[in-house]
């Protein structure tokens, strides 16, 4: 799945009302509280217009008042929302140019533009960029911390991530904190543990009734992916759908659907919910690989070249930004694999990430460097992050290198974590049989 979106957390916005009472924690005996019947909240419809309503808004506003900074703030933030449900990187882009407006016209004690800043440059993969602003806006703001925990992650360093997640205040109905949680245990091998946060964080989020729909639907969404990823299709498929349910423009929820498919063997299925997610956000090479992919098992050769070209144009378009879609791509088909190497290393230079160790690690066995595959693979696998892929990827490195206990042991794992992908990887079989 995506290694990038999916851990983008969505920045949660409540109303004037603030977070409703869970239905798990109900008033304590004897305050005012315990005497008032609780009214009962519905989410309400999902307004596909409401996103762009606010940024014309804020837009409006900007205008008329060009040395606004609080309104410059604001546009910032709708343009972030607005890259949220599409994924579009021109968005981040407007926002940091409305985030640094905003920072000029008030440079101090500014925090809320210094984290929409930090988030536009995240958006984009401009990390280092992205951390210097959100440690300045942390000296301001404790809500930083969250955005400091986050970059950290991304550039893979996971000390500083645990020290900016233990400088927030522990808060029960915290469900960024939550999320970003989640993703520390599911680094270090507790799957169970992260999948079980999140299902918390997905059952809070669903009894806030004014938080945005794309941020609400969003941890669904990531519960479909992971459960999904393990080879859970229907769990996963029913996760996916409740977020679409929520937010039927989540693109990342076809996504999934269209990953279910692919596992399944159902190439058209995987062909009908990525042409959905594109249609939504044209800008997702995930779901362009798995078009080009499921129409190549089809035969239909002309109109998988033409996904894989797109997917080409996308990748260098963007440069850094979907540079490990492409790297795997071109891994794993043999095209231009001293490019392909060239940019994981690249990428490994400015991150250090489990993926980005990964990354290199199959680039350099497609191109017979044994030892560094070798290498890069047991760095990859040092966090005893339990992802079948990686354990696909070292079984087959250490099969090449000679060590056939090893490469045994990884595939078994593999096969474990993910039959599918192993029946994938086994032959051109496709994964249906496995129903």
């Amino acid at each position: 799945m995506d290694l990038i979106r999916r851990y983008l957390v969505p920045t949660i916005v409540l109303g004037l009302f603030g977070t409703p009472a869970s239905a798990e924690d109900p008033p304590r005996p004897g305050t005012p509280e315990a005497f008032i019947q609780p009214i009962p909240l519905v989410r309400p419809p999902y307004d596909p217009s409401l996103v762009s309503k606010a940024v014309a808004f804020w837009e409006k506003r900007a205008r008329d008042d060009p040395k606004g900074s609080i309104d410059l703030r604001e546009l910032a933030g709708a343009y972030l929302a607005r890259q949220r449900e599409t994924g579009e990187i021109a968005d981040a882009v407007l926002a940091e140019k409305a985030a640094r407006r905003s920072l000029e016209l008030l440079p101090r004690g500014n925090a809320a533009a210094m984290i929409r800043l930090a988030r536009s440059l995240l958006s984009q993969h401009r990390f280092p960029e992205a951390k210097e602003v959100a440690d300045r806006a942390a000296s301001l703001d404790p809500q930083a911390h969250r955005l400091q925990a986050d970059i950290a992650l991304e550039l893979g360093d996971y000390d500083e991530a645990d020290r900016a997640l233990a400088a927030i205040p522990e808060q029960a109905d915290d469900l960024n904190l939550k999320a970003l949680a989640a993703r520390i245990f599911e680094i270090n091998g507790k799957p169970d543990r992260s999948l079980a946060l999140m299902r918390e964080a997905a059952r809070q989020a669903d009894g806030l009734y004014d938080m945005p729909a794309e941020s609400a639907a969003w941890y669904h969404t990531m519960i479909g992916h992971s459960l999904i990823d393990s080879g859970k299709l229907d769990d996963g498929e029913r996760a996916c759908r409740e977020a679409l349910a929520i937010f039927p423009g989540d693109y990342r929820a076809m996504t999934g659907m269209a990953e279910a498919a692919t596992w399944r063997g159902d190439h058209q299925g995987a062909i009908d919910w990525g042409r959905k997610a594109i249609r939504l956000a044209p800008q997702n090479p995930e779901a362009l690989r798995l078009i080009g992919d499921a129409q190549a098992a089809m035969g239909q050769t002309r109109e998988a070249d033409e996904q894989y070209r797109l997917l080409e144009v996308l990748a260098h378009s963007f440069p850094r930004i979907y540079d490990r879609h492409w790297v795997l791509f071109c891994a794993d088909t043999g095209r231009d694999l001293d490019g392909a190497l060239a940019l994981a290393r690249k990428d490994l230079e400015l991150r250090h990430d489990i993926h980005a160790y990964d990354t290199l690690a199959w680039a350099c066995f497609k191109k017979g460097l044994l030892p560094e595959a070798d290498r890069m693979m047991e760095k990859a696998l040092a966090r005893g992050t339990q992802e079948a892929p990686l354990f696909h990827h070292a079984g087959t490195i250490a099969g090449a290198v000679g060590d056939r206990s090893r490469a045994d042991s990884f595939l078994a794992r593999a096969r474990a974590l993910n039959p599918y992908l192993m029946k994938a990887a086994d032959g051109p079989s496709n994964a249906a049989d496995l129903k």
